[in-house]
C-alpha cells in the first residue's frame, strides 16, 4: 500500500485511518471525505482497488444532505474511476435516500465502533445529579427541553468554551446557575462522570448516531430521548430508553421516571452490547467480502477523529503497519 502525501496530511489530523493494507481500504467521515476529496482521489490511483467505508457525522434522511453526498461521491469518481466507496448508515431511513441516488450502503451503526473496554458502569458514587447531558452548548442540542428546576441536578458535560455560540452559552449558563458543568475531560473520564447521574439524556432533533446516546447506556445509565433524524435510536434498548415530546414538561417526567425506577446498570450495557454486536457482524462480514479474511477487533471510533495520545492507530502506527502490508 502507498501512503500518498496529501492522504498521509489526512491520517496526522485523524481525518482518515487505514482499515487494511492490501487491498487497502480506508475510513473516514462523510465531511472529511468531502473537504480533502483530491487527497482520496490521489490515493485511490495509488492504490489500485481501495475502497472507501464514510460514516454519516450528521443525519442523512433527507433530501439535501442525502444529494450533496451523492453529488461529493459523483465528482470524487470521476478523479478516481472505479474506485468503491460504501457508505455506512446510522438508520434504515438513510438507507433508502441513500439507496435511491444510487450509493452503495450497509446498515452498520457508528456507535458500534466504540470500544466498551472504556465504558463501564461503576459503583461507590453518590448519584447526586438526576440527569447528564453531553452535549456541546450549541442550539441544535435544544437544552431549553431540560426543565429550569433541574438545575441543581443537572451535570453537562462537554461545555468546552471554544465550541458553540457564547451567546446560547451565556443564556444556558443563566438558566441553569446551580448545574455541574465540566468544559475540559478525557475519554477515560467519562465513566467516572456519569457514575454521579442517575440517567443520560439526548435532545437534539437532528444529529447523527450520537456517540453520547451509547456511552450513556455503556455506563449503565437509561436515556430520556426525544425523537430525532440521524439514527441515534437504532441501537437503543428500547426497555431502558423513554421517548418523550420535546417539551419541557415531557423530558422533566422522563427524568422522574429513571429517578423512581432504578434498573440494572449491568443488564443496560448488556442489552446495548447484544444490538451493537449485530453491527459488528455486518462490519466483519463487509470487511471479509472487501479484503478476503475476517478483522479482528476495529479501532475505537473505527480509527477516525481520535486525536487522543496513547491511541494504537496513530499516523505512525498505521505507516508502521502499511509497510508490512499487516493492517487488518
Amino acid at each position: 500500500m502507498t501512503l500518498t502525501p496529501g492522504f498521509r496530511k489526512v491520517l496526522a489530523r485523524s481525518g482518515a485511518s487505514v482499515l487494511s493494507a492490501s487491498p487497502a481500504v480506508a475510513a473516514a467521515y462523510e465531511r472529511d471525505f468531502e473537504k480533502n476529496m483530491s487527497s482520496f482521489a490521489e490515493f485511490a490511483r495509488a492504490n489500485g482497488g481501495a475502497a472507501f467505508l464514510l460514516q454519516l457525522g450528521f443525519e442523512h434522511e433527507t433530501d439535501e444532505p442525502a444529494s450533496r453526498l451523492a453529488a461529493s461521491i459523483s465528482r470524487f469518481r470521476e478523479q478516481a474511476p472505479g474506485t468503491r466507496v460504501i457508505v455506512l448508515c446510522n438508520c434504515l431511513g438513510e438507507v433508502a435516500a441513500l439507496d435511491a441516488l444510487g450509493l452503495e450502503t450497509r446498515f452498520i451503526h457508528q456507535n458500534c465502533f466504540l470500544d466498551e473496554r472504556r465504558y463501564r458502569p461503576m459503583g461507590g458514587t453518590e448519584r447526586r445529579y438526576d440527569a447528564a447531558y453531553i452535549a456541546r452548548v450549541t442550539p441544535f442540542k435544544r437544552h431549553s427541553l431540560i426543565p429550569d428546576a433541574l438545575s441543581p441536578r443537572l451535570l453537562l458535560v462537554g461545555t468546552k468554551d471554544h465550541y458553540g455560540d457564547p451567546v446560547y452559552k451565556a443564556q444556558i449558563r443563566e438558566r441553569f446557575p446551580d448545574a455541574g458543568w465540566v468544559s475540559e475531560f478525557r475519554g477515560v473520564d467519562v465513566s467516572v462522570l456519569l457514575a454521579k447521574a442517575k440517567c443520560g439524556l439526548a435532545l437534539s432533533a437532528a444529529e447523527g448516531a450520537c456517540f453520547a446516546s451509547a456511552e450513556y447506556l455503556l455506563c449503565g445509565l437509561p436515556v430520556v430521548d426525544t425523537p430525532a433524524l440521524g439514527g441515534r435510536a437504532a441501537l437503543y434498548p428500547e426497555e431502558y430508553v423513554r421517548e418523550v415530546e420535546a417539551a419541557p414538561e415531557a423530558v422533566g417526567e422522563g427524568i422522574a421516571y429513571w429517578c423512581a425506577h432504578r434498573p440494572d446498570p449491568r443488564k443496560i450495557r448488556a442489552a446495548w452490547l447484544a444490538k451493537a454486536e449485530q453491527h459488528r457482524a455486518a462490519y466483519r462480514e463487509l470487511m471479509r467480502e472487501l479484503t478476503g479474511r475476517i478483522p479482528g477487533r476495529p479501532p475505537h471510533k473505527l480509527g477516525v477523529r481520535t486525536p487522543h495520545c496513547g491511541a494504537l492507530w496513530s499516523l505512525a502506527v498505521q505507516a508502521y503497519l502499511a509497510a508490512r502490508s499487516i493492517v487488518a
